[in-house]
């Protein structure tokens, strides 16, 4: 093996040994491809940048990393890459476009041509081949400016084959020359820049493996499974010669021996990290690549500094699944600092410490699941959520600021604050993120004591909600004053609704008024225990009431019908009134209201409990809900309506409401009135008549119109079939009464039909005649009426 690691430029290389020839085991040439734009732009963007540098500029020659490959045959002597294909590729292509530019084809063909045959060549396939030959052998005629689409100046010689278009090598150079010529049509001069080889601008470090062919003896030294250098594993060897070049004492003793930090990676990355990585392979091929390289993302995103002036665009990226980042992004931007070295031993170590399966940290997995989270790093399915975010930052930064110098109850303690405060947090924006993640770091020399701190009334603890922070402290405080609180807390917390915030509890079962009248500390255990009752009671309560994910439905809105008797209860959406919805992160959410974070719903919270004292769980909540119902009187007549008709809740599919200038109150089939909606009162009453629609013979209760836009009101009909024809009367609500209006009349109005109408209010029968209707006073005016015509029809 000759000139390890020696820095040579592309032109070098190609007069070192004659020819460059991509052999066939190789994949096809990639960077072209319409997936690979960002890692395309990225790299045209830095040879622009190099090229374009004076000469004597410190900062060049712009290294592209190793190159490494064998050489083979004798006359011609050829250059087998293994590793560094993709580089080349567009290293040649760029010569040949630059030449184009700058008019340099005597040059480029003494380098690049031999006779009609390219010295650059694939052996992956013949049709590659034969299309490189054609390539340095056209010198294109027209004029750059002249030139929209390089690829359609290409595609359009009579020299390209149609078959070729069944060429991704070929279609993916294609893709590449488009992208060199939108980035380097303008520019002058830089031919001559990419090939001096006394000041070069672009170099890479050859490494030379002489005379191996492509045997198994190449492979077997390159790689142990004799196949070309995965992704990751040219991470790692990139990786650890970043780690050998820094200035470090620290060391790491390994059966007697003294490991440097690079010596220790390497070993533990192909010994017990790699058992942990097994079992998450992908089976088609044996590798585990993408597990270990998500983890390594993982690992990047929580050490960011968010005092540092680039944290929102690192952890924006880290956090990418689609695109995500690679050894280039981890190296320019400077990921592969010491903190992320620090925390990964830390992590996976601790991780592999049983061997091939994981080894959990904590007691338990209630507040952080160690073997859930593993899964959702390894093989991510979505991008991580700021929540998920922070806590595998106190997870990871836990691990890493104690090692081993930790109780599990500590730690365990520990996760369940950092769970309860970011859960509880809202995240709308990554700065959002940014303010937690310092005052998580900010925390973290306290984590071992994290309770004492949080009940340290003088301790600062910014980054996170205050509302939640001053639960943390009630709670620390609670639990420091007697251990009866733990096991309740915890139950309480680890409820897949409450999800750690639980002051509603604590201010139903008095806790959170009693703390401002005696400190916690001062508390008898009489005190403690009086509080604890009550927290179990209500707590029994509430989850009788919320399951995992929200309401417990029961039939006909028991729930919501029976907390309306109690008062308005409702949260405002938009421009909207909501009847409450499962959904966490909505402001109109069940979650919201317990939460009480504003006065309105602090004193909408207050109406649930009256409802909960009313209950109890031990009986049959059903029947208890609707006695709270059939007993209720005295209310709003909005409230009653909504009480009093529970087929109101299921038009409302995302059970909001909207109220107008006018007084009008609209039920929302979604959540505009551009979509479908009706009136409250007026359907209301619709459903009530049809109910016992009997009643009302002989007048007909017609279906209900809703209504989309603002054009007209929803209302419904109801009619009577006279001997000359049909009578209909449009009923709609009109603030605090409903008006009914004749829309069709019979072609003759007999005596009686007039008398009749006259009767309730109607001052004569023509079209479009009304009457005005006291909403108490209309089932009993409609009864009237159809008392009448029935009359009539009695008399014909």
């Amino acid at each position: 093996m000759s000139n390890f690691g020696h820095p040579i430029n592309f032109k070098q290389l190609l007069e070192r040994h004659g020819r460059i020839q991509i052999p066939i085991i190789q994949r096809d040439y990639a960077q072209g491809r319409p997936e690979e734009e960002e890692v395309r732009d990225d790299f045209l963007l830095a040879l622009q940048v190099a090229l374009e540098k004076p000469a004597n500029d410190a900062s060049l020659p712009f290294n592209l990393d190793f190159i490494y490959g064998s050489t083979e045959g004798q006359s011609p002597i050829r250059f087998l890459p293994l590793d560094g294909q993709q580089r080349l590729t567009t290293l040649f292509l760029l010569h040949w476009y630059l030449a184009w530019v700058d008019d340099a084809w005597q040059v480029f063909g003494g380098l690049l041509r031999d006779g009609e045959k390219s010295r650059f060549s694939y052996a992956v396939r013949a049709s590659s081949n034969e299309f490189f030959d054609a390539l340095v052998n056209f010198e294109p005629q027209a004029k750059l400016k002249d030139v929209a689409t390089l690829s359609a100046l290409i595609v359009d010689q009579p020299w390209y084959f149609r078959s070729w278009w069944l060429d991704p090598t070929i279609q993916s150079v294609l893709s590449m020359l488009d992208a060199i010529h939108t980035r380097f049509a303008s520019s002058s001069g830089l031919f001559e820049r990419l090939t001096d080889d006394v000041r070069p601008a672009i170099t890479f470090q050859l490494l030379d493996l002489d005379n191996f062919g492509l045997s198994d003896d190449l492979y077997i030294k390159m790689n142990a499974r004799g196949k070309p250098l995965t992704q990751f594993e040219t991470f790692k060897a990139r990786y650890e010669r970043e780690l050998k070049a820094r200035e470090t004492r620290k060391t790491f003793l390994v059966a007697g021996r003294e490991l440097t930090v690079a010596e220790y990676v390497s070993w533990r990355m192909d010994n017990a990290w790699a058992d942990l990585f097994w079992a998450s392979r992908e089976r088609s091929n044996n590798q585990y690549d993408a597990a270990i390289m998500n983890v390594f993302r993982g690992v990047a995103l929580v050490t960011r500094n968010p005092e540092d002036a680039g944290y929102l665009d690192d952890s924006s990226a880290l956090r990418q699944i689609t695109k995500p980042a690679g050894y280039s992004d981890f190296h320019t931007r400077g990921w592969l600092d010491e903190p992320f070295t620090d925390a990964l031993i830390s992590l996976l170590d601790a991780w592999s410490a049983t061997g091939g399966s994981l080894n959990c940290q904590l007691p338990g997995a209630q507040y952080f699941d160690e073997q859930r989270y593993f899964q959702r790093i390894v093989s991510p399915t979505r991008q991580i959520s700021f929540s998920e975010t922070v806590q595998l930052s106190g997870y990871v930064l836990f691990l890493d600021a104690f090692g081993k110098q930790f109780a599990a109850p500590e730690f365990q303690e520990w996760m369940r604050i950092v769970f309860n405060l970011s859960e509880n947090t809202e995240y709308n924006r990554p700065d959002d993120l940014q303010r937690s993640i310092r005052g998580l770091r900010a925390l973290l020399p306290f984590a071992r004591n994290i309770l004492e701190h949080l009940s340290d009334p003088k301790s600062d603890v910014g980054g996170f909600s205050k509302q939640q922070v001053d639960e943390e402290r009630l709670k620390a405080r609670l639990i420091m004053g007697d251990p009866g609180w733990t096991k309740l807390l915890e139950r309480a917390e680890t409820h897949g609704y409450f999800l750690g915030q639980v002051e509603f509890l604590l201010d139903w079962c008095g806790a959170l008024s009693e703390q401002d009248k005696i400190p916690v500390r001062e508390w008898t255990r009489d005190a403690h225990a009086e509080h604890q009752n009550r927290f179990s009671t209500y707590l029994a309560k509430a989850m009788c009431m919320f399951g995992q994910s929200g309401l417990n439905e029961l039939p006909d809105e028991l729930w919501r019908r029976a907390l309306l008797t109690f008062g308005d209860y409702l949260l405002p959406k938009n421009r909207n009134y909501s009847l409450l919805i499962d959904r966490p992160s909505e402001p109109d959410s069940w979650k919201r209201l317990l939460k009480g974070d504003k006065d309105y719903s602090r004193e909408r919270r207050g109406l649930l409990k009256l409802l909960l004292d009313r209950l109890d769980q031990a009986g049959n909540v059903a029947s208890q809900l609707r006695a709270v119902i059939d007993s209720a009187n005295g209310l709003e007549p909005w409230i009653d309506a909504l009480v009093r008709s529970p087929v109101v809740f299921a038009y409302c599919q995302e059970k909001c409401l909207r109220w107008d200038d006018n007084g009008h109150i609209y039920l929302l089939r979604k959540t505009q009135m551009n979509g479908m909606h009706a009136e409250l009162f007026s359907f209301a009453l619709h459903k009530k008549l049809v109910s016992v629609s009997a009643a009302y013979a002989p007048l007909q209760i017609e279906p209900y119109v809703d209504v989309s836009g603002s054009e007209q009101d929803p209302y419904f009909l109801v009619s009577y079939m006279d001997k000359s024809g049909p009578l209909r009367i449009r009923v709609e609500s009109r603030a605090d009464r409903y008006s009914l209006v004749i829309a069709e009349v019979p072609n003759s109005v007999s005596t009686p039909l007039a008398i009749s109408l006259a009767d309730v209010g109607f001052s004569s029968t023509d079209r479009g005649a009304a009457s005005y209707i006291e909403r108490a006073e209309m089932e009993g005016v409609l009864v009237k009426l159809a008392g009448a015509l029935s009359k009539i029809d009695q008399e014909k």
